[in-house]
């Protein structure tokens, strides 16, 4: 049963990404020319993706998951999509089999559908972002913090492992994460064993481990990362503005948790969503006051003090602004207390009620037609931007020509890639020149490869219809290439606008 229902959140999945394409902005742009750099030009790198600290990167993991994909399906961008859908397929059915043994096989299988079909869940599926892919390393967490405290402490190693991997995914949500195995380790007293060195040894080794190629970035480049970081949660790097006093920080933290956990649940009723709230306070009130499985008992605890040390850190020791994707990997914790309400209720046939409900709220949005009409007009959406590089092959005929994009954050990386994959990889030949704008400093590494940075005589201007940069106008940037004539014109979806020029 749990392999079907995994296969059917995929296809559902796959069934929305063909219908709607998927959004290909600036950041998964920038993730695969990294990615293919890796897999078809052998570049190893020792960091990921500029964090939104300034100073502050990822680690490489993101970029090593993104050449399998790549590899495979020869530079396709979609694949990157799919292998995130995959990897949150997974998570569902993984929460299956780990945990049915102790929630019973009904609520185990009624916790992976809350995984598999929650609208947060499905979101994240159809885009590829390092965060995307905290869901499941947060199900690790939680798994191997079990099992240390039931089984063998020395599985909170595989914790700090799991834990540490997070820095790959999102820097800030990891060292929030960091205090939970820590936390644990003393709540449950797992230091009262002869193993505690051993213990200790082998957490701080996994925890350390996947922190090599940072590691080794912070020795070349004079610990850059952890004086950002030190900054950034003293208050005293400017890269996320927002600082509020402590009362109404209290308030806008658990407005972003209350609209994180709407999303997840009922992404389009506060009232519903709320109602699931009083749900869960009541049904963890009789769960807590009538069950007496200790291990029952054991998981509820993790989950519960998960998510209290992640609000009040977040809440108190952090004063900055706080990004919704931090905490991407939280509904993992909710999807617990969910089902532990279905437990204390006791009524198997309301447990089913409320599955019917909970799919139906979480699915039927993305049947709406209003949604397929919005990203037909997007132009960050995959399908516009290849119709645009398409059209341009095609009217060039073979001949030279020079390619330059208008898109408000300026730099062009999913122009860039989508350039690389279908000039280099599909052999249709490159542009002689593709950049936002002529004669600019080489913002994407390794283009020297396969790109000599000339200016042909025809000219092709890629100009994305949204919302504009009030420093970088479309008006602004026209007025580099006045010295060409407009010999055409065409508009693709109301979403990207292709003219053709000539010099004069």
């Amino acid at each position: 049963m749990i392999i079907l229902l995994a296969g059917l959140a995929f296809l559902l999945r796959l069934l929305i990404v063909i219908r709607d394409s998927v959004p290909f902005a600036y950041d998964m742009g920038r993730d695969l020319l990294w990615a293919k750099d890796i897999v078809f030009y052998k570049e190893p790198t020792l960091i990921g993706p500029a964090a939104s600290i300034w100073g502050v990167y990822f680690g490489p993991l993101w970029y090593y998951f993104l050449s399998i994909p790549l590899f495979l399906s020869n530079g396709h961008p979609l694949s990157a999509v799919i292998t995130v859908s995959l990897s949150l397929s997974l998570t569902g059915f993984l929460a299956y089999c780990w945990f049915h043994k102790y929630l019973s096989r009904f609520y185990a299988l009624i916790f992976s559908i809350i995984i598999l079909f929650s609208s947060q869940m499905i979101n994240l599926s159809l885009f590829a972002f390092p965060a995307n892919i905290t869901p499941i390393l947060t199900l690790c967490m939680i798994y191997f913090l079990f099992l240390a405290v039931t089984k063998n402490p020395l599985f909170i190693s595989a914790s700090f492992l799991s834990v540490s991997l997070i820095y790959h995914t999102e820097p800030p949500s990891a060292v929030v994460f960091t205090f939970i195995p820590i936390f644990i380790f003393f709540y449950f007293k797992l230091y009262r064993t002869r193993k505690l060195f051993k213990i200790a040894a082998i957490s701080f080794f996994a925890y350390v481990l996947p922190f090599t190629p940072q590691i080794l970035f912070e020795l070349r480049n004079n610990f850059i990362q952890t004086r950002s970081l030190l900054a950034y949660f003293a208050g005293n790097n400017p890269s996320l503005s927002g600082q509020l006093p402590f009362l109404p920080r209290i308030l806008d933290r658990a407005g972003i948790f209350f609209e994180l956990f709407k999303e997840s649940v009922s992404p389009q009723s506060n009232i519903i969503a709320l109602l699931i709230l009083l749900l869960i306070g009541f049904g963890l009130y009789h769960f807590i006051k009538t069950d007496r499985d200790k291990n029952l008992h054991i998981l509820l605890k993790i989950n519960v003090v998960s998510l209290l040390i992640i609000f009040i850190v977040f809440s108190v020791f952090i004063t900055v602004e706080i990004k919704t994707w931090y905490l991407y990997g939280t509904f993992i914790f909710v999807a617990f207390l969910i089902v532990y309400a279905l437990v204390g209720i006791r009524n198997k046939a309301a447990a089913v009620v409320f599955v019917v409900l909970f799919l139906g709220l979480n699915i039927f949005p993305y049947a709406k037609d209003e949604r397929t009409a919005n990203a037909k007009n997007d132009p960050a959406q995959l399908s516009n931007q290849l119709a645009a590089i398409e059209y341009i092959y095609d009217d060039s005929q073979g001949k030279p020509f020079s390619v330059y994009v208008y898109t408000p954050p300026i730099y062009d990386f999913s122009y860039q890639y989508l350039f690389w994959w279908q000039g280099v990889r599909f052999k249709k030949g490159l542009p002689v020149d593709f950049a936002y704008l002529p004669n600019q400093p080489r913002y994407v590494r390794n283009k020297e490869l396969y790109s000599n940075g000339k200016i042909a005589s025809t000219i092709y201007l890629i100009l994305e219809n949204s919302e504009q940069n009030e420093f970088y106008t479309k008006d602004s940037w026209l007025k580099n290439f006045d010295s060409y004539k407009l010999t055409k014109e065409i508009d693709i979806n109301g979403a990207i606008t292709v003219r053709k020029l000539n010099g004069i």
